[in-house]
């Protein structure tokens, strides 16, 4: 078997340089035949390359216990019988080292000619062609990474983005299962007037002040908190201004007519009307509530899945404005509650801040006709999970002063008819005033 191997390898070695000279004779199509028959002649010798493997070392190294190679018992080994046969100088580890030795060289053969075999049959460089030299070398790395590479692909893909939306509907239906915090307001005492011990100290002045339109035209540009203080001089003049049978409708015109049309709005902490005048202005911490209410927008969980969970692994990390409600900034408010105590009078305006939150994400006081629409595909919003996006760095916002859950919104009394926007109006006006002054 030794010698069949070293005469096909000397003989393989001897073809090679007759291909070659060939080659500059018969190009293209005959490349396909001499590297055919490259293919047949180096696997002949693997062949025998590979029984020889079965019973030789490895390296040269091996050779040293040649005496007892792969022996049982008191049987001499392969190459002791070699040696004996052999005679003369020979010895099992000289024998043993001509046999590696000779394999080693068919192995550099075949290893060799493997590379010719192949740029001969594979010698057409057409992009399409299936003799194309890169196409073998592609099908191995894709059948060798790309199995792997496509099982990691789907799992990066398909499956995590599912798994994290999946996990936060987790989180989601247990703030659910908690419910909301129960916000508690103090209730305004309702002012009932008694006209009965209400003593009229000036008539003139008092019947003057009965009369709307004269009262308007003495409070216009005038400030709301001087026509407040104005009402505090006695019950009749109380009466007078802000009329106890009439106080919802005539609130909203003092505020018309009060303050400068131009710079007027409303107190951060109160909702008096204020203007630059007379306003007060503070250096306090921010309020994080203010933002969620004005940036912040619902999302639909399709949208919210394609653009937040449709992602590699925190691709689009949740909002960090948080960080910025800490600072400091300059604030405007009314006189009575700049001197009052900061932490308690934020503390109670983050509290409705929470109310006004929740009445936005529910549509609270939307009209009939009007509903909660997405920020993103700008449908409207059905009952179920809610998202929440800032609007200022369009990421998510997982602060727990938005719900998490949102259920069915109650339609409108039949019986009562349909509400209209002045009883809208006057409904928003009354609900608000558990947390404003007149």
């Amino acid at each position: 078997m030794p010698l069949i191997t070293t005469v096909q390898g000397m003989s393989i070695f001897a073809w090679l340089f007759i291909s070659f000279g060939l080659l500059f004779r018969f190009k293209r199509a005959w490349m396909l035949l001499f590297g055919i028959i490259d293919l047949g002649l180096i696997l002949t010798v693997a062949v025998g390359a590979g029984f020889q493997g079965n019973y030789l070392p490895a390296t040269l190294k091996g050779c040293r216990n040649a005496d007892r190679w792969q022996t049982q018992g008191n049987t001499p080994s392969f190459f002791s019988r070699a040696a004996d046969l052999k005679g003369g100088k020979s010895t099992p580890g000289r024998v043993c080292r001509e046999f590696v030795t000779n394999w080693g060289i068919a192995v550099s053969v075949i290893i060799f000619h493997m590379l010719t075999a192949y740029i001969g049959i594979f010698f057409d460089e057409r992009e399409f062609s299936i003799l194309n030299p890169y196409r073998p070398l592609i099908n191995f790395i894709l059948v060798v990474f790309g199995v792997p590479y496509g099982i990691c692909n789907w799992i990066w893909n398909w499956l995590t983005p599912r798994v994290l939306f999946g996990y936060r509907c987790v989180l989601k239906f247990g703030r659910r299962m908690r419910g909301l915090e129960k916000l508690e307001f103090e209730e305004p005492r309702p002012y009932m007037p008694r006209y009965g011990l209400m003593l009229i100290s000036n008539p003139k002045l008092h019947e003057i002040l009965t009369i709307e339109h004269v009262l308007l035209e003495l409070v216009n540009n005038l400030h709301y908190e001087d026509v407040i203080n104005l009402s505090l001089t006695s019950k009749s003049v109380r009466e007078a201004v802000f009329p106890g049978r009439d106080l919802v409708h005539r609130v909203p015109k003092l505020r018309k007519y009060c303050c400068d049309k131009d710079s007027k709005k409303a107190c951060l902490y109160c909702n008096k009307k204020i203007c630059k005048d007379c306003e007060v202005m503070r250096y306090l911490p921010g309020l994080a509530g203010r933002r969620h209410v004005t940036w912040c927008k619902p999302y639909c969980s399709k949208c919210y899945f394609k653009q937040f969970s449709q992602h590699p692994w925190r691709y689009k990390k949740p909002c960090r404005c948080r960080l910025t409600d800490a600072s400091f900034e300059y604030q405007d408010m009314c006189h009575t509650c700049s001197i009052k105590e900061t932490v308690g009078m934020q503390k109670a305006r983050h509290k409705r801040y929470q109310q006004e939150a929740r009445d936005l994400a529910i549509g609270t006081y939307l009209g009939p006709d009007e509903k909660v629409k997405c920020g993103g595909c700008k449908n409207e919003l059905k009952t179920g999970t809610r998202w929440w996006v800032c609007g200022r760095c369009k990421r998510e916002c997982r602060d727990a002063i938005h719900p998490a859950w949102i259920g069915k919104r109650m339609g409108p009394d039949l019986e009562k008819g349909e509400e209209t926007k002045m009883a809208r109006e006057e409904k928003l006006e009354s609900t608000q005033s558990k947390w404003k002054s007149m």
